[in-house]
């Protein structure tokens, strides 16, 4: 989510909690245990609520090549999230789960949102948007444009996937963290450079699915103005193009040809 960090040899020095898939599918989660006593409680809720476990179940209806690791780790302050070809893991660093907590109790939440939302909702984003970075890698599948958008696609086309009380919980949690940095995008000539869209961008995009997915459910966006009517106009288009495009390229990928709406639902149970 925020624009990576050269994050180089990143010594992991302290115990770290590994699992491996019961069914024998490659995909390890790691909780490192931390340091400070802030990330120990995160470290503690994230296993209670077994989040990796969760993104695991939903990641194992790819067939990979070769071993994924999902990792939580403190990073030496650091804010931020990654995956890493070299070693083909995904890290979310406990310090960017405290900005998200921050950041969710500084925010003015819309009604109906509530900081349970804003904070759970957001790392489902976040967990699948590097995810999705993780599957471009590992299983060579084409991206035209720019990645960083193509994994924003894939996460919120994953969460669409979802009954639309639980979507609608994702999508506002993520909507109040592109708002929060949205504020802080510097309208600078190197910001124009980014491989990153500016966050209120990135923001329309995601609603713009969303109602493109189920205009009837996700009605709300326009009525209240979170989506411009302009854009809402050929929204049905772009989830249509977009959701074509993430069924033929993963379909050869996926256990029994296809993503299963259950599966994807008890991978999100942490959320409740």
């Amino acid at each position: 989510m925020p624009r990576p960090l050269a994050l180089v040899g990143l010594a992991f020095t302290l115990m770290i909690s590994t699992s491996r898939a019961d069914t024998g599918s490659p995909i390890r989660t790691a909780y490192q245990v931390p340091k400070t006593a802030q990330a120990q409680e995160i470290y503690r809720e994230m296993r209670a609520r077994r989040v990796l476990e969760g993104l695991r179940e939903i990641v194992s209806m790819v067939r990979l090549p070769q071993t994924l690791t999902l990792r939580l780790s403190e990073c030496d302050g650091e804010i931020n999230a990654w995956y890493e070809p070299k070693t083909r893991s995904v890290t979310v660093c406990y310090e960017y789960i405290q900005d998200v907590r921050d950041r969710a109790y500084r925010a003015t939440l819309p009604a109906g949102v509530t900081y349970h939302d804003a904070l759970f909702g957001t790392l489902a984003q976040v967990f699948l948007h590097e995810t999705g970075h993780a599957l471009f890698d590992l299983l060579d599948v084409p991206v035209l444009g720019r990645e960083e958008d193509a994994a924003d696609q894939f996460a919120a086309l994953v969460v669409l996937r979802l009954r639309p009380a639980q979507a609608r919980q994702i999508i506002a949690g993520s909507s109040i963290l592109f708002t929060s940095f949205g504020a802080e995008d510097k309208l600078e000539k190197n910001t124009f450079a980014d491989d990153h869209g500016l966050f209120y961008q990135r923001l329309y995009n995601l609603l713009c699915l969303a109602y493109g997915s189920d205009q009837r459910a996700f009605s709300y966006l326009v009525e209240r103005g979170d989506l411009p009517k302009e854009r809402a106009e050929n929204c049905r288009d772009e989830y249509g193009l977009a959701a074509h495009a993430m069924d033929r390229l993963f379909h050869s990928h996926l256990q029994g040809g296809r993503m299963g709406r259950e599966r994807i639902r008890r991978g999100f149970r942490w959320l409740n």
